[in-house]
């Protein structure tokens, strides 16, 4: 296969894994709301139990291929992914509101490509949103948000427990524990 055919199947094969896989993410946090929130039949609860499984099952050797596959080295620095993710997350909103954020100094490595660190961060931004402080000591990027668990909470952690770290809610602080590099 032709080295540009092989990247545009690389790239598509990125795009489709990235939103089946928050598609995944939605369709588990909605049962979970389903059920909470409106009874429904046994059946239809192990309907959609099912279709999730086999949704995991069908994306998660992809999501594998796919970050094995991606040039994009097997670590980062994650004080510069935080930074990265602040700015996107202040990009998105239309209010600037003060954070208060306490950064090492020092580069922190983490075993995680830096595409992914980028988007656990992020997530975890969104889940806390509105975000009052943000911290990172050694390894551990802690959060706290204004406001109650959401899908982007869900998707942080299992990006992080994907890759071989935690995602831990203590009151209202997140706390994003990665392994070193």
């Amino acid at each position: 296969m032709p080295i540009a055919r092989r990247a545009a199947a690389g790239a598509l094969a990125v795009d489709i894994a990235h939103d089946a896989g928050n598609a995944l993410f939605g369709l588990v946090g909605l049962i979970g709301l389903i059920v909470a929130d409106e009874p429904i039949d046994a059946d239809r609860q192990r309907l959609l139990a099912q279709a999730a499984g086999e949704l995991d099952a069908t994306l998660t050797p992809l999501l594998q291929f796919v970050r094995c596959a991606a040039d994009d080295g097997a670590s980062a620095e994650l004080g510069g992914a935080v930074r990265d993710g602040l700015g996107l997350y202040r990009h998105g909103r239309r209010k600037l509101l003060p954070i208060a954020t306490a950064l090492a100094e020092a580069p922190v490595q983490v075993a995680c490509p830096p595409s992914l660190a980028l988007q656990a961060v992020v997530h975890l931004l969104l889940a806390a949103d509105p975000v009052e402080s943000i911290s990172l000591t050694g390894t551990t990027l802690r959060v706290t948000p204004a406001r109650d668990p959401s899908l982007d909470e869900l998707a942080a952690a299992r990006i992080a427990a994907d890759e071989g770290g935690t995602l831990e809610r203590d009151g209202p602080a997140l706390t994003l524990r990665l392994p070193p590099a």
